[in-house]
């Protein structure tokens, strides 16, 4: 049996779903009731649990072959990252130890690293290292942006595409990004948990690298819109986002700027570690976006 933590996040629902189509006994962590309605229909057994309280984490252990573990937040305090995702994943070790787990499989994310300086990288960073220190077989897997209709950024953009007199650009949008569509990332989860041994992490993204502009380009040809394009500099930018951040859910952080600002959010192996994995046929950014602009209102 496998215990997926965040089971009712984005990747989350796509993940238990997945697992559970292919037959795999699924027990999902959830912290709330509205959580659990996520999952409504979908064949897994649920648990209440959260990774800052280690007796629920214990419990939800209990018994466990395989951990997929896929708490993330993506704003809030230094302190708030460290607590959740950093010490948290900490918990979770230990949790699994103490279970007799025999494989830890992490969600991570492009641009985790020693050098991280955003609160969300630096965080992953972290929680890596307390999954390869444990002593448990694991994979780690890198994806970049992370693109579905039903979650993440991408309904976002579609909606500013579509709604925003023109399109905000921030930066010189120069900057490259290789979104990778959810069920090509569900399965490169299946496929982590079925693998055995442990080793470096596996960088996942989608068959293309485009810059920003590109691709706020395709998500216009996507949609059959033609909005003009407005490059925002990244220093006017700074004083909204420090106003956005305050009011949840937050448009934009000072922290994603940052994120904006630095180095390309894409594979840096050439998908070796992809291929290693075993992952294939990946669905392409322009299907991407057209299986979005689909589930679009009009």
């Amino acid at each position: 049996m496998i215990l997926v933590t965040g089971a009712s996040g984005f990747v989350g629902r796509h993940v238990v779903r997945d697992l559970a189509a292919d037959g795999t006994r699924v027990r999902a962590m959830v912290r709330t009731a509205r959580g659990a309605a996520m999952l409504e229909g979908v064949e897994c057994e649920l648990v209440r649990g959260d990774v800052t309280d280690p007796a629920s984490l214990r419990a939800a252990a209990r018994g466990m072959r395989t951990i997929v573990h896929l708490v993330a937040i993506v704003e809030g305090s230094p302190a708030t990252f460290e607590r959740v995702m950093a010490a948290g994943t900490g918990n979770l070790v230990e949790a699994a130890r103490e279970s007799g787990v025999r494989r830890i499989v992490l969600m991570s994310a492009l641009g985790a690293g020693p050098g991280a300086t955003v609160p969300f990288f630096r965080a992953k960073w972290a929680a890596e290292q307390a999954v390869a220190s444990s002593g448990v077989d694991h994979a780690v897997l890198r994806p970049s942006f992370v693109f579905g209709t039903d979650g993440g950024a991408l309904p976002r953009f579609l909606r500013i595409a579509r709604l925003a007199p023109v399109t905000p650009v921030i930066g010189p949008g120069t900057q490259r990004v290789q979104p990778i569509w959810i069920d090509d990332l569900a399965r490169a989860v299946r496929l982590a948990v079925d693998a055995e041994g442990s080793g470096p992490p596996v960088e996942l993204g989608g068959p293309e690298a485009v810059t920003w502009s590109e691709l706020w380009r395709r998500i216009k040809l996507a949609l059959g819109t033609r909005r003009p394009v407005l490059h925002v500099p990244f220093w006017l930018a700074r004083g909204p986002a420090a106003l956005f951040e305050r009011m949840p859910p937050a448009l934009l952080t000072r922290d994603q700027l940052r994120m904006l600002e630095g180095p390309d959010n894409v594979v840096t192996d050439g998908g070796a570690s992809l291929r290693r994995l075993g992952l294939g046929d990946l669905v392409g950014l322009d299907e991407q976006l057209r299986h979005a602009a689909a589930s679009q209102p009009r």
